[in-house]
């Protein structure tokens, strides 16, 4: 899911009722940096509306207080010796938040509906390898042809194409949930669109969002099949991109967690008992559009100049104040789970791309003059785009252009858009450089590495590698039970990133965090810190 984490909790000044009101079951007060968009499964392509989902729906499965995979809405689940074919057995009983009940049969229509091409969801591919997905998304085939199919209410089988690596604990995500068919065809093109378009199958259901609003209620589902567990009766929600407001709502017992997404916030907080820092999972990198609009960006020396000229330590501590951790490939520390040999994929991988990385002034404007004589070019204008709501977007194009502008002959031109105009920029091509974030919905390196295969529907840029698509095709397929060769693919398909400058990681961010030390039970999972409220109390 594309775009996204520095603002992701970010507070309003208009908050409800002081977080210390309440004494019997206290309501919870957390905030978001953007307004969400969809709570419809097949349209969600960004973390804040995914922040909601994963608290007012389930999938199959689920985490556990650990944040490992666990029993969700499917009770039990096995496969084939393959890989192949996996069947799952839902619980008993089990219903959506306005009683009907929920069958196996709503994850057959929800996954056919997100696959349907007249949908036109970015998410189809995630639905790749299981049988005759990528048809149906590319209208080769019909939605009723996919290999999913509901034995009975409680039974629901899955055929694949090949292994998938990563296919338990895409399974958990939001792309998986299922969807009410009854709701779908009473709302038609408004489902997920407001809180009353839509019912829940998680813990909590969605209140008060109307679709534009900034301020929203998580409510216990009582319908939820684990209900008595569920620790807070209700969340209150609202959107703000002020980050100096929200440390002032906290101080003011107004918000029960405030994310610190400036350099002078964390400065000014970072030795307090209640400062926590999070791996949030994400990576934030610069996307080319290389479909020749831009005549220099298609040349792998300047596109090399570009990335060389770049010191991702100092702009790590200048937007964060050493919070952050530059880049030293694409998969973030920690996010990509662990090799054969039970060490970190990122570190791994990094013995092999952290060269291409490093900070190098005097190659960059070596390779920079070799480019810019291959394209006959006198200068380079390159606009530079960014999300206005993220308050480390200005020092951080700041920075690229006083970098680039040191190779000489460089001009940049800043531009800052709401987050869902840079979306919609993304998805037309209508670019230079792209300031983009990412964070997968898994622990495994394809999660990440799925941005840039060719033809992907978030390579945006349209970076087109077959060294590239080779090494993430054979993870994917004939290596995914094969833990040693699909580390080894991975990490070549890391290196073809990096050699190729097809796109620059910058830095992987942390969550910097005032946590009120009452707060008991909240869970972030990572990838993402995605914040997970079934057990979270006070």
């Amino acid at each position: 899911m594309a775009s996204f984490l520095s603002a992701l909790l970010l507070a309003s000044s208009s908050l409800p009722i002081a977080a210390t009101a309440a004494k019997k079951n206290p309501t919870l007060y957390f905030s978001v940096g953007s307004a969400i968009t969809t709570i419809d499964p097949a349209m969600i392509n960004d973390s804040y509306s995914d922040q909601v989902a994963i608290n007012v729906q389930e999938g199959l499965l689920s985490r556990n207080k650990n944040g490992q995979i666990s029993a969700g809405l499917a009770q039990k689940w096995n496969h084939s010796k393959d890989g192949k074919r996996w069947t799952f057995t839902l619980r008993k009983g089990l219903h959506w938040s306005n009683g009907d009940r929920l069958r196996a049969s709503d994850f057959v229509f929800a996954w056919r509906r997100l696959l349907n091409p007249a949908t036109h969801s970015q998410a189809a591919y995630k639905f790749s390898g299981i049988v005759n997905a990528d048809n149906i998304s590319s209208g080769k085939a019909d939605p009723s042809k996919l290999g999913v199919l509901a034995k009975n209410d409680r039974t629901l089988i899955v055929t694949l194409d090949h292994p998938l690596p990563q296919f338990e604990m895409e399974l958990a995500a939001p792309t998986f949930y299922a969807v009410d068919p009854a709701v779908v065809q009473r709302f038609g093109r408004h489902f997920g669109n407001s809180s009353d378009h839509q019912v829940y199958s998680g813990p909590f259901r969605l209140t008060g969002w109307n679709g534009t609003n900034n301020h929203y209620r998580l409510v216990k589902n009582r319908y939820y099949w684990d209900k008595k567990h569920v620790a807070s009766s209700r969340i209150d929600e609202s959107v703000v991109s002020d980050p100096v407001a929200v440390v002032g709502l906290y101080r003011r017992n107004r918000l029960d967690l405030a994310p610190l997404t400036t350099q002078q916030s964390v400065s000014a907080n970072r030795n307090r008992k209640d400062f926590h820092n999070y791996p949030a999972g994400g990576v934030f990198y610069l996307e080319f559009n290389q479909t020749g609009r831009v005549k220099g960006l298609t040349n792998r020396n300047i596109r090399l100049a570009l990335n060389y000229a770049i010191d991702r330590k100092a702009i790590a501590d200048q937007l964060s104040s050493g919070m952050d951790k530059p880049a030293t490939g694409l998969v973030p520390e920690g996010s990509g789970g662990l090799t054969s040999q039970g060490k970190d994929f990122a570190k791994t991988a990094a013995q092999r791309t952290a060269k291409y990385y490093k900070y190098d002034l005097s190659q960059a404007r070596k390779l920079f003059r070799r480019g810019m004589k291959q394209e006959k070019l006198n200068s380079l204008t390159l606009n530079v785009e960014a999300t206005a709501e993220n308050p480390v977007s200005k020092p951080e194009v700041d920075y690229l252009q006083q970098s680039w502008q040191r190779l000489g002959r460089v001009h940049i031109r800043e531009h800052f858009v709401p987050f869902q105009q840079r979306l919609q920029d993304q998805r037309n091509q209508n670019f230079d450089v792209m300031v983009g974030g990412w964070t997968s919905d898994y622990a495994e390196p394809t999660g990440y590495l799925t941005l840039f295969t060719t033809n992907g529907s978030n390579n945006d840029g349209r970076w087109s590698s077959s060294k590239y698509d080779a090494a993430f095709n054979r993870a994917m397929d004939q290596n995914a039970l094969n833990h040693s060769a699909r580390t080894k693919d991975e990490i070549n398909a890391e290196v073809a990133l990096a050699k190729d400058a097809g796109a620059l990681p910058i830095y992987w961010s942390y969550s910097p965090s005032l946590v009120n030390p009452k707060l008991k039970g909240l869970q972030h999972f990572d990838p993402g810190n995605y914040l997970y409220f079934k057990y979270a109390h006070k």
